[in-house]
């Protein structure tokens, strides 16, 4: 029978899926590879060469045809296993979980299996590796559909081996090192955060979206309590995105007002639904908020003047005036904003003032007069002359057409 190719097509699946996949031949001896190092690791020689035996025990008493086994061991993973049609080989897959590890979960089971204190590190990066699906409906339709190619009739069977360790002299007696996978692991996650930092600090949502790590769910929960712990991986969130646009020059003022208004919302969630929705929310804001503001392409003099702008917008902004503030030659001052900017201080100054007046105009009823003065401008004519260059609208067509839109 030829089945290679639908093998092939579901190992590489499950393998992006960072599931581990192993076709086994007789006489089948138990590898390391196929618990990722768990056993190898954690147990004496004798203990480990007697689980070398039990798995071949166990192969020889539940090798069946035309029958998948999903199995859950002491450890709490999942395993699919199945003998291979017309052949003496198995094919394993595993270990993956289908119920998310937390701190206390983890410390339930290693006192289950009488796991010594000094394998907790080692322990909490083990599970942090493992894939955790949890719709169990992931993995089933993935080998109904090999199973399907196999054979005309299977079953699925759900076993649970649970050997549970009673006895501390099975462990070795020093601390292991993190296997490969946890190392992988940690590696992916602090690169992939540096890579969501390094997207914010450019204000690339685009990059974001792209990434696969960003939702909360692939992040290892530390409490029983759901939600508290993913209000807990968006506070870490909102602070990671702060930092990186900080990085972009953004002033403190402007950071300062973003991450206090999402620090709000975050404790005002009450389902997952909502932190997911306000996680995307997050990184986008961020980045607009970098396109923004950001000063990371200009000398410090020009900085300092566009942050200054951005404060003052009701004070007298004029070349002269600027330039006495930041005890600058107005000559230079000039030609070193046009240059750094592409647009004269007059322009930028308008420019800005115009963005605020839009903003009252979107958010308030306040009258067109007070609104130019908000925005710096007393005499309200010349505000309008500006505002319809700028919007090809005055400021009261402009507040019409918002309202009719509402």
């Amino acid at each position: 029978m030829n089945y290679k190719i639908y093998l092939d097509y579901t190992m590489d699946i499950l393998s992006h899926l960072k599931i581990s996949c192993h076709i086994i031949d007789s006489p089948f001896i138990w590898n390391e590879q196929y618990d990722g190092g768990l056993r190898k690791t954690i147990w004496n020689d004798a203990a480990h060469r007697s689980q070398m035996n039990d798995f071949n025990r166990f192969v020889s008493t539940y090798s069946k045809d035309n029958t998948i086994l999903i199995i859950h061991d002491s450890f709490c993973c999942e395993y699919i296993y199945l003998k291979l049609p017309d052949s003496d080989k198995i094919f394993i897959a595993g270990p993956f979980s289908f119920e998310k590890f937390t701190n206390q979960r983890i410390t339930e089971l290693c006192t289950y299996n009488s796991i010594p204190a000094r394998f907790n590190e080692f322990m909490q990066l083990y599970y942090a590796a493992l894939p955790v699906f949890t719709d169990e409906r992931c993995i089933e339709s993935i080998i109904n559909t090999l199973c399907s190619k196999l054979w005309t009739h299977f079953t699925i069977e759900k076993k649970r081996v649970l050997t549970k360790n009673n006895e501390q002299y099975m462990y070795n007696d020093k601390t292991p090192e993190p296997t490969r996978q946890s190392i992988e692991m940690l590696e992916m996650r602090y690169k992939e955060e540096t890579l969501l930092m390094e997207s914010i600090a450019h204000g690339d949502y685009k990059s974001i979206e792209n990434m696969r790590h960003l939702n909360a769910s692939d992040i290892k929960p530390r409490l029983t309590d759901t939600i508290r712990d993913r209000k807990n991986f968006m506070i870490i969130l909102n602070t990671i995105c702060r930092k990186a646009a900080q990085s972009a020059y953004v002033h403190p003022v402007h950071l300062d007002e973003i991450s206090r208004k999402f620090a709000i919302k975050i404790e005002a969630c009450t389902s997952i639904a909502q932190l997911e929705a306000l996680e995307n929310d997050i990184t986008r804001r961020y980045c607009m908020l970098v396109q923004s503001y950001s000063l990371r392409t200009y000398s410090k003099p020009v900085q300092n003047i566009i942050n200054y702008i951005s404060f003052n917008l009701t004070a007298d902004l004029s070349l002269t005036a600027i330039s006495t503030e930041f005890s600058l030659n107005s000559s230079y001052l000039s030609t070193l904003f046009k240059k750094e900017t592409g647009t004269t201080l007059t322009n930028y100054v308008n420019g800005k003032r115009m963005d605020h007046a839009i903003y009252l105009l979107n958010t308030t009823m306040l009258p067109i007069q007070d609104i130019a003065v908000q925005c710096g401008i007393n005499d309200v004519n010349y505000f309008t002359k500006l505002f319809k260059k700028t919007k090809n609208k005055t400021p009261t067509q402009y507040r019409e057409l918002i309202q009719k839109k509402h």
